[in-house]
């Protein structure tokens, strides 16, 4: 490993350039550590970003005890892992949500959403009822498009408070932030991932924060943080197809967010269902007619794409289908045997099981019933 890569000089570097005007120790270690997991997936990459941890620490000095994160107890969940991989048992009424390289559990009631700056701004009325925001707890992932610039202060007015679990929230450092009414917003710095809870509940945070662990291979619903090569490097799925696995039993959903290269692809969450519902799903899957599309050229200037890798186990095996639904020329569904054109029968339930109704992609309105 030469000068240029080695994780101590990295952070040697970046902490003598920004020394002046930089953030805390803990969040620029955090930053630092985390590009370099993601470039450098090597265990002996990661032991150097720790061996180093140390030598970070006494050149910052005081500003890591006084900014630190509020120590992390003990797990309160149960959890399992059997044999036949990453799966983790939930507490009654909570479930398991996964964002690049961490996963959390939360209550069942609270539904996705995306965010930005914009959260502690008042509302925006919508035209039609149907698609208000409900008033509900919610877990956001940082939007990914343009946003306007505006300041609305550190957290909205009381009557417009929802509590909320953030994802990737780098704006606030690792610390516990008191508002008025009771109110708080605890962050957390796991394996990297800034995680941002904010609530009137103060035991409630402190058991959603103590779930949260690092993804050790595969998340709890057997997605790995790393996109696979169907995803990053666009190839075919591998196997007999959908029709050559037999009575399908269970499906696993895998969201990955492009940000850029698909190379750089992340977990942006996961899901996995059985039973009837599995085969409805799959159902539309096969229904959908041979080919491709329907593709928009309006997306081919941005850099951002959704692929869903589903993974189906039938009695006699397994099947990987890729789904594209926000690409430029690539939309469509493959399972290394047939390539489908999207369909809504197809599409809806894959992203109702994985997404609330908020974040459902607006290709649905174009695709035939």
């Amino acid at each position: 490993m030469n000068s240029s890569t080695d994780p101590c000089d990295v952070i040697a570097r970046a902490l003598t350039t920004y020394a002046d005007h930089a953030p805390t120790g803990e969040t620029l270690l955090a930053d630092v550590r985390h590009r370099l997991r993601r470039r450098h997936r090597a265990r002996a990459a990661g032991t150097g970003v720790l061996a180093c941890t140390a030598v970070a620490a006494s050149m910052t000095g005081v500003g890591v005890l006084r900014d630190g994160p509020v120590p992390v107890a003990k797990p309160t969940v149960p959890s399992s892992a059997p044999s036949d991989g990453a799966v983790f048992r939930s507490a009654d009424g909570w479930h398991w949500e996964s964002y690049d390289t961490v996963q959390v559990q939360v209550p069942d009631s609270w539904t996705d959403t995306f965010y930005s700056h914009l959260w502690t701004c008042p509302p925006i009325t919508y035209a039609h009822p149907s698609y208000a925001v409900p008033k509900t707890a919610q877990v956001g992932r940082p939007v990914r498009s343009a946003v306007t610039l505006q300041d609305c202060g550190p957290v909205p007015a009381p009557a417009g408070r929802v509590p909320h679990l953030w994802f990737g929230e780098v704006g606030r450092s690792p610390g516990v932030y008191r508002y008025d009414h009771g109110w708080l917003e605890e962050v957390r710095v796991v394996d990297g991932v800034h995680l941002s809870a904010f609530g009137n509940d103060h035991a409630l945070l402190r058991r959603i924060l103590d779930s949260a662990r690092a993804i050790d291979g595969k998340d709890a619903y057997g997605c790995s943080p790393t996109a696979p090569g169907v995803v990053t490097d666009g190839l075919r799925p591998a196997g007999p197809g959908l029709d050559g696995i037999g009575e399908v039993e269970s499906v696993r959903i895998c969201g990955y967010s492009i940000d850029g290269l698909p190379q750089d692809a992340e977990l942006l969450a996961g899901a996995a269902i059985s039973g009837r519902a599995a085969r409805q799903l799959v159902g539309g899957l096969r229904a959908a007619p041979a080919g491709s599309g329907p593709n928009d050229s309006d997306n081919c200037g941005t850099p951002f794409r959704d692929d869903l890798l589903v993974t189906v186990r039938g009695s006699t095996g397994e099947q990987e289908v890729s789904v594209r639904y926000n690409s430029c020329n690539h939309n469509g569904i493959d399972d290394g045997v047939t390539t489908r054109q999207l369909t809504r029968e197809a599409l809806l339930p894959l992203v109702r099981t994985l997404y609330s109704p908020q974040l459902r992609p607006m290709i649905l309105e174009r695709l035939p019933r």
